[in-house]
């Protein structure tokens, strides 16, 4: 999404596409162009990394969104649900992401909100139980 266009499914399917793209090449600069510079992401992710629970600006993300998705194989990444809140500039994403690792083919299912200003995403915010194992394919 780009511009100041209000979400749609649509829009909203393209911009996973474009996820999927850059999940599926490790490289999370793909996706640049969908977020806002003043970008907020929020993930449970973050203390496994040492990270705050709140990472502020789009470069300070990207770098550690790249860091999670560095030295992962074969990776899959499909929005399989997603729903737009109109009135809030919202939409709700659930991400089936499965990956190779260490010679273990594993899933992590997610939830991701997206919080969107002048068409692009200002805030990322991921739901999952961080107390969860990943499921083993």
């Amino acid at each position: 999404m780009t511009g100041s266009a209000d979400p749609t499914l649509d829009l909203i399917d393209l911009q996973e596409q474009r996820f999927a793209a850059a999940f599926e090449a490790g490289d999370i600069t793909i996706a640049r162009s969908l977020y806002h510079p003043d970008l907020v992401y929020l993930s449970p992710t973050t203390r496994l990394y040492g990270w705050p629970r709140r990472i502020e600006g789009l470069d300070a993300a990207l770098e550690f969104i790249q860091l999670t998705v560095t030295g992962l194989g074969n990776v899959s990444y499909r929005a399989e649900e997603r729903a737009v809140v109109p009135e809030a500039d919202a939409a709700f994403v659930r991400v089936r992401f499965d990956f190779d690792t260490e010679g273990t083919r594993l899933r992590s299912t997610y939830v991701v909100v997206y919080r969107y200003r002048a068409g692009l995403i200002a805030v990322q915010e991921l739901f999952y139980d961080p107390n969860d194992r990943f499921e083993r394919l």
